[in-house]
C-alpha cells in the first residue's frame, strides 16, 4: 500500500519512538539485573525473553501502522530511536533508577531492623544463658575426655608392663 509523505513522516517518527521504547525496556531489564543477583542461565533466559518480546512488539507495530510492510526507513527509525535513547537518556535513567531502588532497599531494611529489634533483644536475652551453659558444659566434657585419654595411656602402659613381666 502506498503511503503519502505526511503518513510516511508520521511512521518514521513513530518508529523512532518505538526504538526509544525498546531502549527503555532494555534499561528496565538492566536495572533489574543490577539490583537482583542473577546466574548465567537466568541472564540467558531473560535475554531470550527480551528479544522474543521485542520481535513480537515490532512485528505487531509494523502490522498495525505499516500494514505489514517492512520499509528501510522504518528499520532506520527504530535504530535511530535506540541510538538517541542510549546516547541521551539511558545513563540518567540507570543512575536515577538504581539510586532510587537502593534507597528504597535501605529504607525497608532499616524499618525491618526497627521492627525486629525487640525480638532480637528478647531472644538474645533468652538464648545467651543457654549458649553460655552449653559452652561451659562442652569445656567440662573436653576436660573429661582429656582425663580419659590420660587414663587410657596409663592403663595401656600398665598392660604393657604386665605382659612384659609374664
Amino acid at each position: 500500500m502506498i503511503l503519502s509523505m505526511p503518513a510516511q513522516a508520521w511512521l518514521f517518527l513513530s518508529t523512532i519512538l518505538v526504538g526509544a521504547c525498546i531502549g527503555l525496556f532494555f534499561d528496565v531489564l538492566r536495572i533489574f539485573r543490577k539490583t537482583v543477583p542473577h546466574s548465567n542461565i537466568a541472564v540467558q533466559i531473560e535475554d531470550l525473553l527480551f528479544w522474543l518480546t521485542v520481535t513480537i512488539a515490532v512485528f505487531y507495530f509494523m502490522l498495525l501502522r505499516n500494514f505489514g510492510e517492512i520499509r528501510l526507513f522504518s528499520i532506520i527509525g527504530i535504530a535511530l530511536g535506540l541510538a538517541l535513547y542510549f546516547a541521551i537518556l539511558s545513563q540518567w535513567v540507570l543512575k536515577v533508577s538504581v539510586g532510587v531502588i537502593n534507597y528504597i532497599k535501605k529504607v525497608i531494611l532499616s524499618a525491618l531492623m526497627i521492627i525486629f529489634t525487640p525480638f532480637r533483644l528478647f531472644f538474645g536475652w533468652l538464648i545467651r544463658p543457654i549458649i553460655s551453659f552449653l559452652k561451659r558444659r562442652r569445656k567440662g566434657l573436653r576436660n573429661v575426655s582429656r582425663y580419659g585419654k590420660l587414663h587410657m595411656k596409663k592403663s595401656a602402659r600398665n598392660w604393657f608392663i604386665l605382659r612384659k613381666k609374664v
